[in-house]
This record gives structure tokens, C-alpha cells and sequence, in this order.
């Protein structure tokens, strides 16, 4: 058997809060549906690598069952390690391909497929949307990204230069630095992993949206909506129609989604109205771009999701901040629109306060014996500096700030301990406001 691509170069994989069954169900309720609760679901990964993703899912959510499949033997086994070191129950990892997901495996609530529809060849397209339709339970979401045109013709000539010159690599590399484009440069900038497995991947088939709209329903699947919510309103702040999904990806120069399918007998109502944000919770998207204005109520509820960003506010905490639950509604709307706030139906549990013996999460103690990047109990990445990694470590909950203190003055190249005391309990509120600590 060929070696795997993603053997000889593994993959880094992270954790995508767009793929949470979080995310998914509060775009499924957003348009009529009935999804699983997540703390009781069934969710399959395809392309689940080395767990980045799937194995703090199941971390933060031990009453739901999960199964993670690749054909990367490496990456499952990276997994598998984690998965093993945590002690997960509830997580199941295979070395296969997803034509070969056995019958006993049954039927999922939610169905994850990051990073490969785009870079498999036409009839594992073709396979892939087929366990969606076969394996999603009547009420299910499956999420696949891809990369779509218009925005893919930059990479995509950039891509054909470098195979016709048959770069690897580093020649790829020095090469694309000589071009005068911006979309070069970003790519001389990028990762190994990416300019091998995104770039110069023997398959890398970018599509238009209609497209793959078109090839989800030969498949008995229909659009739901994205991961994103906010991509699905138009200018106006209305939700846009299949038809105009594609006109806004004409605009918007668009070169990847993160789509949402569903059965296609799954009746939508695919008008979102202000009244529904009753039922939803609310975090700050930090990418959004929101510009200042003069209502109060406004900035008093951003300044809101500001304070408790990651966790998410439930909709009558944030009432007071709006002035009433009409003003507040339209407020949500508008700020979920444009990007600045996200839906969630599930309140993340973590150590919001530091307690007199804090404990981070053994998911995050794991990861930081590794390196400075973890996962919160909000399903986001964390990086640290060198100082946090080695708390990380030492908050196992037996130990006080006192005794950390004296910890950390110890270890090599700390400074005095009188300073170690005067800045622990920062640091300390700071690893709560990250979810980091758990109860």
C-alpha cells in the first residue's frame, strides 16, 4: 500500500468551533429544526487526522458518543494517544477510509467533514455525500467545507505554476516569494503542512457554489445554511436564498465555506425572526467588525459580550444591558448579522472564578506539556507563553496559590518569589475569563 500524504506530512489539526454540535444545532433551530441535544449526540469525524478537533469535543461533552475516522494510520495513532492519556470513553478512532465506515457504526446527529471534499477525487466526493445521506439521523447536520470560485482562480494559478515547475516544497517556497502578488506572499508564508497538503496535493478541486448545492441534493441532502451565520445574511441584513448564495459569493470574491446540509425532506423556514433570539445564548465573534455608534443600548450589550467572551451570555442576562426584550432582540439580529455576535444552545461548563485550589482541565494539562497552544472548555484555541504553560501544569487542583508560587520560583530562570505572588492571581483570573479551569 502507497504510503498516506498525511503520513509523510501530518496535518496539524485544531479545534474549529464552526464544527462544535453547538454551532451546528443553533443553526439547525435557527431554521425550524430539531437537532440532537449536544450534550447527548452521536457525531462522526471524517478526516479526523490527529484529533485536534474531535478529541476536546469529547473531552467537554463525556455523555456523547463520537467516532473519528482517517486513513492516515500516523495521525489516528496521535490521536488515539491523546484519547488514551484522558481516559475518553466515548471516543472511538479508526484508521480507515470513509468508503469502508462499517454498518455497525450506525446512525450520527451530527457529521464532520473539514478540509476534504475539495481534495479527494470525484468519487470519493460522491462517497462522502452519500454516508451523510445514508448515516445522519432524521433530524442531523452535516458540516463539509470546501473551496469555492470565484476567490480560488488566484490560488489555483499560483498552484498550476508551481506543479508545472514540479517545486516541492521549499522550492515552491523561494519561488513564490519572487512573484509580486499578495496571495503569493501569504503562501510563502504559510505553513509546510499547507503548501504540501492545500497547494500542491495531487487533487485540489475548487467549485462554484451551485455546484455543490446541485451534488448535495443528487445525494437526497439539502441546504441548510453556515457555520458561519452571519455569511448567510445579504447586505440588506435579510437571510439569502440558495440563488442568492451564489450572487453573494460573486461579490464577495468568496474562496471557502463552511456548508450545513441536512435531509432533504427536512421541511425549513428559512426566514429568521427576531423573536427567535429568546431561545439562544450569545458570545462575541472576535472577528466581526462592528464600528462604534452612539446607542447605548447598543454598545451596552457588545461591551456585554465583550466582559464574558468566550463563554456565551443566555438572552436574559443581557436583557438589563438593552433597555427591553423588543430592544434587545432587534440588537441580537443586527449584531448576528454583521458578524459580531454568535448563536450558541448550549452553556459551555467551566471554573468561571479562581478557587482556592484551581484546576485546569486535564485536556489543557495534556496539550501543555506539549506546547503553548490549548484547547478551552469553549472549544478555542489558547496559545500561552512560557510562564502559562508551566501553570497549566501545576493547577491540578491540590495545589494553593501559595504553594504555586513557591512552584514556579523553583523552576529555572524564574524571578523572585515576591514577584511570582504579586503576579499569580492575574494570571490566575486570566486562565478563568480563557476557560481554562475546571471545576
Amino acid at each position: 500500500m502507497p504510503e498516506n500524504p498525511y503520513d509523510r506530512v501530518p496535518y496539524r489539526t485544531f479545534p474549529r468551533r464552526q464544527t462544535h454540535p453547538d454551532r451546528l444545532a443553533a443553526v439547525g433551530r435557527l431554521f425550524g429544526m430539531r437537532p440532537a441535544p449536544v450534550t447527548e449526540c452521536r457525531v462522526l469525524e471524517i478526516g479526523c487526522g490527529s484529533g485536534g478537533n474531535l478529541v476536546p469535543m469529547a473531552y467537554g461533552l463525556p455523555r456523547s458518543r463520537f467516532l473519528g475516522i482517517d486513513p492516515a494510520a500516523g495521525p489516528v495513532g496521535s490521536a488515539s494517544a491523546m484519547a488514551d492519556a484522558l481516559g475518553l470513553a466515548n471516543l472511538e478512532l479508526r484508521a480507515c477510509d470513509l468508503r469502508e465506515l462499517p454498518d455497525d457504526a450506525g446512525e450520527f446527529d451530527y457529521i464532520l467533514a473539514h478540509g476534504l471534499y475539495s481534495w479527494v477525487p470525484g468519487e470519493v466526493r460522491d462517497a462522502l455525500l452519500a454516508v451523510c445521506r445514508a448515516r445522519l439521523a432524521p433530524e442531523g447536520i452535516a458540516f463539509i467545507s470546501y473551496n469555492t470560485y470565484p476567490g480560488q482562480y488566484e490560488r489555483r494559478m499560483l498552484r498550476e505554476m508551481l506543479l508545472y515547475r514540479g517545486d516541492d516544497v521549499a522550492s515552491g517556497r523561494e519561488f513564490l516569494r519572487t512573484i509580486g502578488h499578495q496571495e503569493a506572499a501569504a503562501l510563502a508564508d504559510s505553513p509546510d503542512d499547507i503548501l504540501y497538503h492545500d497547494i500542491l496535493a495531487p487533487v485540489n478541486e475548487p467549485v462554484w457554489f451551485h455546484e455543490f448545492a446541485a451534488h448535495a441534493r443528487r445525494h437526497g441532502l439539502r441546504y441548510l445554511g453556515e457555520a458561519d451565520p452571519h455569511e448567510m445574511f445579504d447586505a440588506a441584513g435579510r437571510i439569502a436564498d440558495e440563488a442568492a448564495e451564489q450572487e453573494m459569493d460573486f461579490r464577495k470574491l468568496r474562496r471557502f465555506r463552511q456548508t450545513l446540509l441536512c435531509r432533504a425532506e427536512v421541511p425549513l423556514a428559512r426566514e429568521i425572526a427576531p423573536e427567535q433570539m429568546d431561545g439562544f445564548l450569545f458570545s462575541k465573534n472576535p472577528h466581526g467588525r462592528r464600528v462604534a455608534g452612539n446607542d447605548p443600548a447598543v454598545e451596552g450589550v457588545a461591551q456585554a459580550l465583550d466582559d464574558v467572551h468566550p463563554l456565551p451570555a443566555a438572552f436574559a442576562e443581557l436583557e438589563l444591558y438593552a433597555g427591553s426584550r423588543a430592544a434587545l432582540r432587534e440588537i441580537l439580529m443586527g449584531l448576528l448579522a454583521a458578524g459580531c455576535a454568535d448563536p450558541h444552545v448550549y452553556d459551555f461548563p467551566c471554573e468561571e472564578s479562581v478557587t482556592a485550589r484551581p484546576r485546569a482541565s486535564r485536556l489543557a494539562r495534556y496539550q501543555a506539556a506539549a506546547g503553548p497552544m490549548v484547547t478551552n472548555l469553549c472549544h478555542m484555541p489558547v496559545q500561552l507563553d512560557p510562564v502559562g504553560c508551566r501553570l497549566v501544569l501545576l493547577l491540578n487542583g491540590t495545589r494553593t496559590a501559595e504553594t504555586l508560587a513557591r512552584r514556579l520560583a523553583a523552576l529555572p530562570g524564574a524571578g523572585p518569589l515576591r514577584q511570582i505572588r504579586r503576579a499569580l492571581p492575574g494570571s490566575l483570573e486570566w486562565m478563568a475569563r480563557m476557560a481554562l479551569l475546571e471545576g
